[in-house]
């Protein structure tokens, strides 16, 4: 991030995503709450059913949502402006073949929460990993949440030049 760009929000982890099954609107306004003031987008029902139909997120076992499909939704929506549905799909099953769901998205968060935190893109400053001894999926997730910044930072710079 830039001196000049402005704080991003934070993401939450894990056990601080609703423990209880959600209706699908519900789905959408939490993770709508978290990823829009981040990308300034949001994200729809067709969207969201396009995620289940591609397997890019697993489809709920009953009409609720759980914490796998929310924080999915979460991921797979702040992805989506960088990386085709595709590669979304090969790296978060790339991820959940070494760790379960809550490891995995709670990586990705603490790593997206840090590096935003930061004054500065691209900074090697991680406390929440080791990336020397990582694994790869787990460096390719530090180099994603690097490729939103990246991508909301320059946004921001096109924004601020109009």
């Amino acid at each position: 991030m830039t001196s000049n760009q402005k704080s991003i929000a934070k993401l939450p982890l894990w056990d601080e995503l609703p423990g209880f099954s959600l209706h699908l609107d519900q789905l959408l306004d939490i993770t709508n709450s978290y990823v829009e003031p981040i990308i300034g987008e949001t994200v729809t029902k067709t969207m969201i059913h396009n995620y289940f139909k591609g397997q890019i997120l697993d489809s709920p076992e009953t009409k609720g949502y759980e914490r796998k499909q929310l924080a999915g939704a979460i991921v797979v929506d702040l992805l989506k402006n960088v990386f085709t549905l595709s590669e979304i799909k090969q790296g978060l099953n790339w991820i959940l073949v070494d760790a379960s769901p809550q490891a995995g998205y709670d990586n990705f968060a603490r790593m997206f929460n840090e590096q935003a935190a930061q004054k500065q893109l691209g900074s090697t400053k991680v406390t929440s990993i080791d990336l020397k001894s990582a694994s790869k999926a787990t460096v390719m997730q530090y180099h994603a949440v690097q490729a939103i910044l990246f991508w909301l930072s320059t946004r921001q710079i096109l924004k601020d030049n109009l």
